[in-house]
């Protein structure tokens, strides 16, 4: 989902695309997320099949393949058209195969599943580190066809293993006669709804910036294409990093989650205002000051992040008391998926707009 992002907004400065646009192209992502999980919550846990798999994880490398060449398109508008029906693709795609290999993983290792769910977090914001350096290290190398051509190979080489190794069903569907928790019925459990909120709160912090970043310190800062990459990738690996230390200490010292939760909001807001910086803080023009608060925001979003996922687990089985089984798990992952996922489709809109109606600071 991250791998154009550094290089993208600067290509189509071009072809004159706005900010709002481009912050809508990156909306589409999550939007079909929501759309999937809102509109069939339990359907996609139901097709749990290799042909699942397989069709989901085809449609999305077909789709990201021919991302590859929309440069190619001469007409301003067919060029618009094409990339936000190809970032559909993607979606629909990538989302059906996300949801059936994580339900895969939770079913194959069922003694570990709070353990793997935070692993997830951790390994999903690594990648989101990953990519951008990925991408924009081909992008400078190569050109704009090879970030999309080697990820949609390497991401079609993952999928046909997963397949070849997954069993033909994902598990048995009559293994508990127990009633499947639902996203209004854990929205009544007030200590859910917050952390659905931080977690909504913590995406759309670090979306905020997607739409204009790349081309705000490459035109500011004259950054080449290279050390935007790695600009990119700092937030993650601070999150990544603080997330497993947080984890470790929780695990050894047992104290309260809610406080991690709290300290790393505020952090994150608190960094938020650096990445300009804000005006209100009379700080200078600074490249170093915005790519510390690049760090900062990692940092916060790594302290809150998995104690939050942890207390939403514990609350769904220990105070509602849904049964700890793959069916509340999903639907557990399905509904902080879709906090997440309106984290980012917000967080995308609201600062393509604002970037476009004022300074970027």
């Amino acid at each position: 989902m991250t791998l154009l992002e550094t290089f993208f907004p600067i290509v189509v400065e071009k072809r004159d695309w706005s900010n709002t646009l481009i912050g809508s192209l990156f909306a589409i992502y999550p939007l079909v997320q929501i759309i999937l999980y809102i509109g069939f919550p339990h359907s996609i846990t139901n097709w749990g099949t290799r042909s699942s798999l397989g069709i989901s994880g085809i449609i999305g490398t077909i789709g990201q393949l021919l991302f590859g060449f929309v440069e190619y398109i001469p007409n301003n508008t067919g060029h618009i058209f094409t990339c936000f029906l190809l970032r559909l693709i993607i979606g629909i795609g990538l989302n059906i195969c996300y949801t059936y290999s994580y339900n895969l993983l939770m079913e194959l290792m069922p003694n570990h599943r709070s353990f793997l769910a935070g692993i997830s977090l951790v390994l999903g914001s690594a990648g989101y580190g990953i990519a951008p350096v990925f991408g924009s290290s081909l992008f400078a190398s190569l050109g704009f066809e090879y970030p999309f051509i080697i990820s949609s190979l390497m991401f079609l080489t993952g999928v046909l293993y997963c397949w070849y190794e997954a069993p033909p069903y994902l598990y048995d569907r009559h293994e508990s006669n127990e009633e499947r928790p639902t996203y209004l019925g854990l929205l009544k459990n007030p200590a859910i709804t917050i952390i659905y909120i931080f977690h909504f709160y913590i995406t759309m912090m670090l979306y905020f910036t997607v739409a204009y970043y790349a081309s705000y310190i490459h035109s500011y800062y004259y950054v080449n294409q290279y050390n935007i990459g790695l600009a990119y990738m700092i937030h993650p690996v601070f999150e990544s990093c603080i997330a497993v230390i947080i984890t470790l200490l929780i695990k050894k010292y047992n104290f309260k989650t809610i406080y991690p939760t709290v300290i790393g909001a505020t952090i994150l807001f608190g960094s938020m205002q650096l990445v300009g910086p804000t005006e209100i803080l009379g700080l200078p023009h600074s490249l170093a000051i915005s790519i510390s608060s690049m760090a900062i925001i990692g940092l916060g979003a790594g302290i809150m992040s998995i104690p939050a996922f942890e207390t939403q687990t514990r609350l769904a089985v220990r105070v509602c008391g849904h049964p700890d089984n793959i069916d509340t798990r999903a639907v557990l992952q399905q509904a902080l998926r879709i906090s997440l996922s309106l984290g980012v489709l917000l967080g995308a809109l609201i600062g393509g707009i604002l970037s476009d109606i004022s300074d970027s600071k």
